[in-house]
């Protein structure tokens, strides 16, 4: 635990209202004993002139992530604020983690980082807040990232599970990012590096109905999508924070890793071309992603897993506007 008081925390806030922060930590938990002590450190070793909170949501954990929050809800009860759920929000499937997470974040921003990920610049949120306290049409900010394993040691190119994301976290650069960029899957940094605008306090009943339905879409591409559709997106290329891959806890990318996970990427696109037609901007923006979903039925073609092609196939029954995507997909394939 951090060896510093709350009062020290405090000292520098030019106000105590803690009831109305100007930021909300959003921190999504679940059996992570073994690294939420740290992820918690790096929220409060923040340095800062406004009050923060740090919200984070238990997802009914089944170790020690529980007991481990107390003690600090206990040592810093103006800061820490946890969400304790007895029964798992995520497993439903119907957008109550979601609902349940956001619903405690009373901030004017919002800055995330999971429960195995950790903050490593003390000036992190006071950067942050002050770009988007002076660029009133920015809507979000990013910066870049570390990737570490387990144990916290930098991961490198020949780690067999390093793949994609040394260009999708750790190359970003000092500049706007856009929809486009999302075409590539280059989103504006990991989901530990992000402020932006609270949209759930104020979101319109026809966006939360849409929000909270897409139910295929990974969470860092919802929100990566939702802060495009919604203003300007700035990112930078400090690193500031340490993203952890592993593929022996909970994380996304250990439920994930070496899945075939073709039929969820497209459930996921026809999601997110309806969520974007939805603010009338970019029609054709997940054109770049079909290429990929392409490629991913090239590989069974050329892995002859004929199997796995054929149960995939099988499960396109349940999605709807199939005559919509064959025609998008037959059209990029030339």
């Amino acid at each position: 635990m951090l060896n510093k008081t709350q009062e020290e925390i405090t000292v520098k806030w030019k106000s105590m209202d803690t009831e109305h922060p100007l930021v909300s930590i959003k921190c999504l938990a679940f059996n992570q004993e073994k690294y939420i002590a740290q992820t918690l450190d790096g929220f409060l070793m923040q340095e800062t002139d406004f009050p923060f909170e740090v919200i984070v949501h238990d997802d009914a954990s089944t170790d020690k992530t529980a007991d481990i929050l107390r003690e600090y809800e206990k040592k810093y009860p103006l800061i820490v604020k946890p969400v304790y759920q007895t029964e798992n929000q995520y497993s439903k499937r119907d957008g109550s983690l979601t609902r349940a997470s956001n619903a405690p974040l009373k901030g004017k921003y919002v800055a995330t980082c999971e429960g195995d990920d950790y903050w490593t610049n003390p000036h992190k949120l006071q950067m942050q807040a002050d770009f988007l306290e002076s660029h009133d049409d920015y809507f979000a900010i990013g910066h870049n990232v570390r990737i570490v394993d387990d144990n916290g040691n930098a991961m490198t190119q020949d780690n067999p599970i390093w793949r994609k994301w040394f260009d999708t976290y750790t190359n970003m650069e000092d500049r706007d990012y856009s929809i486009h960029d999302l075409e590539e899957g280059i989103m504006f940094g990991q989901t530990c590096t992000r402020m932006y605008r609270n949209i759930v306090q104020k979101m319109d009943a026809d966006l939360e109905k849409k929000y909270f339905a897409m139910d295929y879409t990974n969470g860092d591409v919802l929100i990566s999508l939702l802060c495009f559709c919604k203003g300007k997106v700035r990112c930078s290329s400090l690193v500031a924070a340490d993203h952890r891959k592993s593929i022996i806890n909970d994380s996304w990318t250990a439920k994930t890793f070496k899945k075939n996970m073709t039929r969820r990427d497209i459930l996921s696109l026809l999601e997110q071309e309806d969520f974007a037609n939805s603010f009338g901007i970019y029609p054709d923006f997940t054109d770049q992603q079909y290429r990929h979903v392409r490629r991913s039925f090239l590989h069974f073609k050329q892995s002859k897993s004929w199997s796995d092609f054929s149960i995939f196939i099988g499960n396109l029954r349940i999605i709807r506007h199939k005559i919509k995507f064959f025609k998008r997909l037959l059209r990029l394939v030339k």
